[in-house]
C-alpha cells in the first residue's frame, strides 16, 4: 500500500503562504499541499519530528477564511530530493493538524477540497 492510499483526507496540491511558528523559528513559508489532516510546508529551517507548531493562513477562493491551527511535525526532509519520476522535492516539513481555531475550520478545508475549490 502506497503513502497516498494511507491518507485519511483528500489532498489538494496548491501553493499559498503560511505563517509558521515552531520551537526554534517564526517564518512565513510556502505550503505546497493541504488536506483537512495536514500540510507540507517548504522551508530550509527544519524542526525535528514531534515539534509542536502554530500555523495561520488564509484559505478559500470565494469564501476566504483565516485559519489558525496547532499541529505537530510528522516528518521532515532536510535536503531537496527527487521522487521516482525525477520531480524535485523541496526541503520542508509535513505538518499534522491537531487542533483548529475555530474548530469548524477542518470541515471548511475538507469541503473545499472535496468540491474542487481552492
Amino acid at each position: 500500500m502506497g503513502w497516498q492510499e494511507k491518507r485519511r483526507f483528500k489532498r489538494a496540491y496548491i501553493k499559498f503562504s503560511v505563517e509558521y511558528r515552531g520551537k526554534s523559528f517564526w517564518q512565513i513559508v510556502e505550503a505546497q499541499d493541504i488536506s483537512a489532516g495536514g500540510m507540507f510546508i517548504a522551508t530550509q529551517k527544519i524542526e525535528p519530528p514531534q515539534t509542536k507548531v502554530e500555523i495561520m493562513f488564509t484559505f478559500g477562493k470565494d469564501d476566504k477564511r483565516v485559519i489558525h491551527a496547532e499541529g505537530v511535525v510528522a516528518w521532515n526532509r532536510r535536503e531537496p530530493g527527487n521522487d521516482e519520476e525525477g520531480n524535485i522535492l523541496p526541503a520542508g516539513m509535513g505538518i499534522m493538524f491537531i487542533k483548529f481555531l475555530p474548530s469548524r475550520s477542518q470541515n471548511f478545508i475538507k469541503d473545499l477540497i472535496e468540491n474542487g475549490g481552492e
